[in-house]
């Protein structure tokens, strides 16, 4: 068997749709796939920011598909994704990184906002790789890759409805993996931390101690970028990640490690 980098990790003509593609993790990841000849169909509610993502993408010579869906409704979530079986006649990989978090105490939180952030960040995974699924169990391949988060397994306050939608996304993760190994699908996780997008930016903005006490906690000494997770993510959508499934990858700069917070950074070496 020869071995080369060009077709050890492609994506060239592979068919990929990002749940959440007009946000700003899954346009930075959109971007990176259409570099690297990837189809790329940005999936979202919102057409006005479809339009404007996709406009973007355009201007920088990256064409991008689009297609509208309420990923909280699996009829909707079923028909979007025919729409783009119909266009494309595949789909290859599907990036479930659709995600929303309210910053609130349990007491504070209210039901209705508690539900609203299970039925995104699980259910509109669960919802997208079941439909995506159907289209790769035909084609007997296929890459699902969840965008979890570092606070699946770090508890912290006012966290409560995303950390356990995130830990569920992970067993979710797990089990789907298993059931789809023979069949030619992987299924695994990345789990960032923190990246500063326009769910958490007013957050770090009206808290700077927030943000100082979370990059005190990296040992890299810093938050993460889209650039940071790009590589894991084309590995895991190529055909060189056929055996590797059912994982939940940590790209935190080693934070799911320990908590550093206690260690000045004037203390580490050069």
């Amino acid at each position: 068997m020869k071995h080369d980098l060009e077709t050890m990790y492609s994506v060239k003509g592979k068919v990929i749709v990002i749940s959440g593609g007009s946000g700003g993790i899954g346009s930075g990841f959109a971007r990176a796939l259409l570099d690297l000849g990837a189809t790329v169909v940005l999936l979202d509610h919102n057409e006005e920011s479809l339009r404007r993502v996709s406009g973007e993408l355009a201007a920088c010579g990256a064409p991008v598909d689009t297609q509208t869906a309420n990923i909280t409704d699996y009829s909707s979530v079923e028909e979007s994704f025919a729409q783009i079986y119909h266009r494309h006649g595949r789909i290859d990989g599907l990036v479930n990184c659709a995600g929303i978090n309210i910053v609130k105490s349990l007491a504070d939180l209210s039901a209705d906002e508690y539900e609203q952030i299970i039925q995104v960040n699980l259910l509109g995974t669960v919802f997208c790789s079941k439909a995506a699924s159907k289209y790769m169990l035909n084609a007997h391949k296929g890459r699902i890759v969840n965008i979890s988060s570092l606070a699946a397994t770090h508890g912290k306050p006012n966290y409560t409805a995303y950390t356990a939608s995130k830990a569920a996304v992970n067993g979710f993760t797990f089990t789907l993996a298993t059931e789809l190994a023979r069949k030619g699908i992987t299924v695994n996780a990345i789990s960032p931390v923190l990246i500063v997008t326009d769910i958490n930016r007013n957050q770090i903005q009206n808290d700077p101690a927030y943000f100082e006490n979370v990059v005190n906690m990296i040992p890299a000494g810093r938050v993460s970028e889209v650039e940071d997770i790009v590589g894991l993510l084309v590995f895991l959508l190529s055909d060189s990640s056929a055996f590797l499934t059912g994982q939940n990858i940590g790209c935190d700069g080693g934070a799911q490690n320990g908590d550093v917070g206690v260690i000045k950074p004037e203390s580490y070496s050069a």
